[in-house]
């Protein structure tokens, strides 16, 4: 916590602007949620596959693994708007401090 308030009070001192700093939070979060949801779903899936082709393709032979695409492009939508909603905090309050009062927390 301490080494983020004093990276984003290195920024400010640098000339980032109170909007700039938030805006810069605000993508950082989203990319995050998108890659941890993309990556989430793409090993899931595979583990999906490996246990279709292991245990049901045997066990029934005229089953068929079907990929439900909507759902799990709603599940990365949510996943980029509650990573943009838990930014919103965290960023009022790095663009709050004043960049020389940051660089000297202890």
């Amino acid at each position: 916590m301490l080494e983020r308030a004093r990276e984003h009070a290195l920024l400010r001192a640098l000339g980032l602007t109170r909007g700039q700093l938030r805006r810069m939070l605000a993508a950082e979060a989203v990319l995050l949620s998108t890659v941890a949801t993309v990556l989430g779903g793409v090993i899931g899936v595979g583990f999906a596959w490996v246990g279709y082709e292991t245990f049901v393709r045997r066990a029934l032979t005229r089953a068929v693994m079907v990929i439900p695409w909507p759902s799990l492009g709603a599940v990365v939508l949510v996943a980029v708007l509650a990573g943009l909603l838990a930014s919103v905090l965290p960023a009022h309050r790095a663009a709050r401090v004043a960049p020389a009062a940051g660089l000297s927390l202890d």
